[in-house]
């Protein structure tokens, strides 16, 4: 379990650094610039090729002039990756070079429009691999839409059920725009959490319409927390995926495939609900009313002490479903608005962070928790893995045009200056802020290591 989850985490993370990197890459040889490296991975050479020394293990020779060439390498350290832009001065601190007079091919050399392109080109990529997994996938895989926006349970004290949605409602339009169908209606929620409220129409079992605004604030809160919306649609149905034959669920007659109705006289809808009534029965005996094979069947059940019955919970969509395909230039536009949509969460999530509003532990994620929910995603298939991809890819763009020393935004900030100056800024001055943001980087990797250990 622990290797798949690494390898899983390698190949995202080795992909959407090689995308990155490939940007800077391009871009630098577009506008004439010459690169040493282009390595994924971080740390000593393991192998790589170049037109000089061929295919080869190990480092190369100290004194190896690759005269223009590059040297395509991987690493030993599996996390990163860079493009060593001569002339530049970059996480290696290497100014051996900029001892000499610039030469044209050189970073230094260039205007200050070339420099910004070549910064932003990794940025440029993350976001444009991101529009293209929407895209493709909109276009060849087409998207499942439920058409119900009933709303069959609200989890109690979820920020859906503070703001006054019940079971029963029907959602018939968010911040005035219709919806029919229970995807489009939650991305339309999502993406409405940039704005200061979010205005939903629903109508009660009775018909009864009224208007529920929800506060931006509480919706970013309680996706930064990994809490959810507490919000399921009707046609939710529990499974018991597995059942353990020596434990109070199979003691009693339970089986995977087993579809829970309810338990004792309370109907179950969803998992989080039959958990927390188990949870709250320990040592007592549920009724577990289940279908098998078009049957019903009652169940008595003595939850275990620990309150457990020792049963894997799943959950199935059971409402009608139609396919929506879109033509390759409609699912650009629409891949487009999504990271759009995506860019601008992030953003207003990271606010909501420096002005208090959400914690730091629950808004920040390292490797550890990016490999657990990688690893997860690619046990739901292939898309869903794509979709986790493009959206990692989003965040390190975002991360990485962060005016901060070491990362993209960092340098970006000193060609603006330039830009203003009209002359270059001293080279020791950008080695002493290059070093306080490794310095700075470092620290935060540490720190993200603490709270993904200790969540």
């Amino acid at each position: 379990m622990i290797l798949s989850t690494l390898l899983i985490f390698i190949l995202l993370i080795g992909v959407l650094v090689f995308v990155h990197e490939l940007g800077h890459f391009m871009t630098a040889r577009w506008t004439g610039m010459r690169a040493d490296v282009f390595a994924v991975g971080m740390g000593p050479r393991m192998m790589g090729w170049n037109p000089r020394t061929g295919f080869s293990f190990g480092s190369l020779p100290p004194d190896l002039e690759l005269e223009g060439d590059t040297d395509y390498r991987l690493c030993w350290l599996p996390i990163g990756g860079y493009v060593k832009i001569v002339g530049m001065v970059d996480e290696s601190l290497d100014t051996e070079q900029l001892q000499q007079a610039p030469q044209p091919w050189e970073f230094r050399s260039k205007k200050n429009w070339q420099k910004a392109l070549v910064l932003s080109g990794g940025v440029i990529m993350n976001l444009l691999l991101a529009i293209g997994i929407f895209a493709g996938l909109m276009t060849f895989v087409g998207e499942e839409e439920h058409l119900t926006t009933s709303v069959a349970y609200v989890e109690p004290g979820s920020v859906m059920s503070r703001s006054g949605l019940r079971a029963g409602d029907k959602i018939m339009a968010v911040n005035d725009v219709a919806v029919d169908a229970w995807e489009p209606m939650m991305q339309a929620v999502l993406a409405g959490s940039s704005n200061a409220t979010l205005a939903l129409d629903v109508e009660s079992d009775q018909r009864v319409p009224r208007r529920i605004q929800v506060a931006s604030g509480t919706l970013m809160q309680a996706m930064a927390e990994q809490k959810g919306l507490g919000l399921f649609p009707t046609g939710m149905r529990v499974t018991l995926d597995a059942v353990d034959a020596l434990r109070p669920a199979g003691k009693a007659g339970l089986k995977a495939g087993d579809v829970v109705l309810a338990i004792d006289t309370m109907p179950i809808r969803v998992a989080s609900q039959m958990q927390q009534y188990i949870r709250s029965h320990s040592g007592d005996t549920i009724t577990m009313h289940v279908e098998r094979d078009g049957t019903t069947m009652a169940r008595p059940v003595i939850v275990g002490k620990d309150g457990l019955i020792s049963v894997a919970i799943g959950q199935i969509f059971d409402a009608p479903v139609r396919l929506k395909t879109y033509d390759p230039l409609t699912a650009t536009s629409e891949a487009v608005g999504q990271v759009g949509s995506t860019v601008a969460m992030i953003g207003s999530s990271f606010a909501a962070v420096f002005t208090g509003k959400l914690g730091v532990r629950q808004s920040f994620g390292g490797p550890i928790r990016i490999a657990e929910m990688a690893a997860k995603s690619s046990e739901l298939g292939l898309e869903p893995f794509l979709r986790f991809m493009a959206l990692i890819s989003i965040s390190l763009a975002v991360m990485n045009i962060l005016p901060l020393p070491g990362l993209d935004g960092g340098h970006l900030v000193f060609v603006g200056i330039e830009a203003i100056m009209r002359r270059e800024i001293p080279t020791n001055i950008k080695i002493k802020v290059q070093q306080i943001g490794i310095y700075m980087l470092l620290a935060l990797m540490a720190f993200v290591f603490y709270l993904d250990l200790t969540r």
